[in-house]
């Protein structure tokens, strides 16, 4: 049977969830700027999911990886979302990882001029498509 939910509909569904969002296209993840020290960071997980990410500076942007594994085989799905926002969240980029099936791992990368705020989410769901699980918001920066 074809499952029924895909790594694209689960992630538009959530940033639906977040903000009625659309992910932008992935940045280059090679950029050939200067880049200083990258940072490490833990996304909030829920049963399993595990979910990380990392930033650093790219010239005048950052750019943004986030991952997700899913950990449990009662776990149908699991996603990760990284909001990127200008310093008054008047705008802002999206970047989402999802993965189906125990033991499976995404990572997803975007560059964005969006500097203020990082603001990351992990989430689970279920073969329907439906969220099963979200985790707690966490503002990285």
């Amino acid at each position: 049977m074809s499952r029924r939910i895909s790594a694209a509909a689960a992630a538009v569904a959530f940033v639906a969830i977040l903000a009625a969002t659309a992910f932008p296209a992935n940045a280059d993840a090679n950029a050939n700027a200067a880049t200083s020290h990258i940072h490490a960071f833990g996304i909030p997980g829920v049963y399993g999911v595990r979910a990380w990410g990392t930033y650093f500076d790219v010239r005048a942007k950052v750019q943004v990886t986030v991952c997700v594994k899913d950990t449990a085989q009662g776990v149908y799905g699991a996603g990760a979302v990284g909001l990127a926002f200008t310093s008054g969240f008047r705008h802002h980029n999206a970047v989402g990882a999802v993965t189906i099936g125990d033991d499976h791992s995404q990572c997803q990368v975007m560059l964005t001029p969006y500097t203020s705020h990082l603001v990351v989410v992990a989430f689970s769901g279920y073969q329907d498509g439906k969220v099963r699980q979200e985790g707690k918001l966490k503002q990285i920066y």
